[in-house]
């Protein structure tokens, strides 16, 4: 008894109760040392369910800003060369768009080894893109020459039955692929029949609206695409210096800084585009293969070109001169420019749902970027994801809006080519008959051609 009572009193000696108070305090302190880590890495780690944006290493992001901005640079000095050089180098660039991102978005649904035993499935995707391409640009290239009569005369036997020749060739890649099915792999063939169409749809018919574009005048193929890298230049420049709450879980680092922002530099961007645009031939007459930014360029300009005076309202007139001290009743404005701000709406409001649909696809196929050809950017689908629909759009409301039926030298002379050579005749002399008698022509011109009028008919005859 007394051995464990000392041993009690040992244990609240002095020295004892200070070495154990000093181990509690270390246990203490080592507790919240350990929740303290604890609390920070749960803080490291971005909520999902959160509209805040995570913060990002500031070297990595820094890094990052320099190349993407390097290579924006470099494909905009890139763009505007092309579009100096005109229509034909514009197509061309459209041409090569379309295969590489055609080929970026078949390559997220291939198996190499189920292609390995199915060594067809790729020569098929590729064929299937150049019947489309023939069927498209074979259009494209018979109404460009439709500027070019006589060079027209002689391809005419070519484009007479482009759309049966085109048809004709799905149709043998169609009995092709059931041709190539094999038992164990249907769906995967249903499937990557499925995609292609599906890539073929959204790529390439979709872009196909940028050479439409192109047809009725450089600048509505130039202004969306314009409005499109000017909106992601300025919502990543907004985002990047401003952007905090997060827009869309789809795409974690756009954010609701970046999206408004962006939105209202491009509309200022537009009209004031569209306003040094208007006076330049180049860019609002419809061109020819040949035109390029230095060709002397001479149309009837489209009448949304031509500047307006617009009376103001007199609220807007007091406003003005109470502010500004100037008495202001009108402005000369173009009409183009208030369908650019259209135009500018819908490329910062709904174009880039184009993007984040892209997202959704990468999303789906657990990658980051369609490829990597692009240094800071990604691959050129993750660039272009948003002018597809962009394109479409513009070409849309253009044809609703804006453009204006005429009939052209080209067009008349396409059907005048179409006629056997006893309608062509005909045509020719109510023409002439018509020019006499407005004393367009003098007689003595209309009895020379008569007599060549004739020699050609015999000849076609023999």
């Amino acid at each position: 008894m007394q051995a464990s009572g000392s041993n009690l009193s040992d244990d609240k000696s002095p020295s004892k109760l200070r070495n154990r108070k000093s181990n509690n305090n270390n246990n203490n302190s080592n507790s919240n040392s350990n929740s303290n880590i604890k609390t920070r890495q749960e803080d490291a780690v971005p909520d999902p369910n959160s509209n805040i944006v995570p913060s990002e290493d500031s070297k990595k992001k820094w890094k990052n800003w320099r190349q993407r901005t390097t290579f924006t640079f470099l494909m905009i000095g890139g763009f505007m060369t092309v579009i100096a050089l005109g229509p034909l180098s514009i197509m061309l660039m459209v041409l090569c768009l379309q295969v590489m991102i055609y080929r970026e978005v078949i390559s997220l649904s291939s198996v190499p080894k189920k292609q390995r035993d199915l060594p067809w499935s790729r020569a098929m995707n590729a064929y299937f893109l150049v019947c489309l391409e023939y069927y498209l640009y074979g259009h494209n290239l018979h109404r460009a020459l439709k500027r070019h009569p006589w060079l027209e005369a002689h391809v005419q036997p070519i484009f007479a039955h482009h759309t049966f020749i085109s048809f004709s060739l799905y149709v043998i890649g169609f009995v092709w692929f059931v041709g190539t099915l094999r038992k164990g792999y249907y769906r995967f063939q249903m499937g990557q029949f499925a995609w292609t169409h599906m890539a073929l749809g959204l790529v390439v018919m979709q872009s196909q609206y940028m050479i439409e574009n192109i047809f009725e005048g450089i600048f509505w193929f130039f202004l969306p695409i314009a409005l499109v890298i000017v909106n992601d230049i300025f919502a990543y420049v907004f985002g990047f210096f401003f952007g905090r709450h997060r827009l869309i879980e789809l795409s974690p680092k756009k954010t609701w800084e970046g999206y408004i922002g962006g939105g209202l530099t491009t509309m200022a961007f537009g009209f004031l585009l569209t306003a040094l645009l208007s006076d330049w031939n180049f860019m609002v007459c419809p061109p020819n293969l040949k035109t390029t930014a230095f060709s002397n360029v001479k149309c009837d300009v489209n009448p949304v070109f031509v500047p307006r005076a617009y009376e103001l309202p007199q609220v807007l007139t007091t406003l003005i001169s109470t502010l500004f001290g100037r008495y202001v009743t009108s402005v000369t404005i173009r009409p183009v420019q208030f369908h650019s701000l259209v135009i500018s709406a819908f490329a910062s409001l709904i174009a880039p749902f184009g993007g984040f649909f892209a997202s959704g696809v990468k999303r789906a196929f657990n990658i980051k970027d369609f490829g990597n050809s692009i240094p800071g950017h990604g691959g050129v689908t993750d660039r272009f994801d948003c002018q597809f629909i962009m394109a479409a759009f513009s070409h849309t409301y253009y044809t609703s809006f804006i453009k204006i039926s005429t009939v052209t030298v080209g067009s008349v002379f396409s059907s005048f080519l179409a006629m056997n050579p006893e309608r062509q005749v005909e045509l020719y002399h109510n023409i002439q008959e018509y020019l006499q008698t407005t004393g367009s022509i003098a007689a003595a011109a209309a009895d020379s051609t008569d007599a060549i009028s004739a020699a050609g008919v015999a000849a076609s005859a023999v």
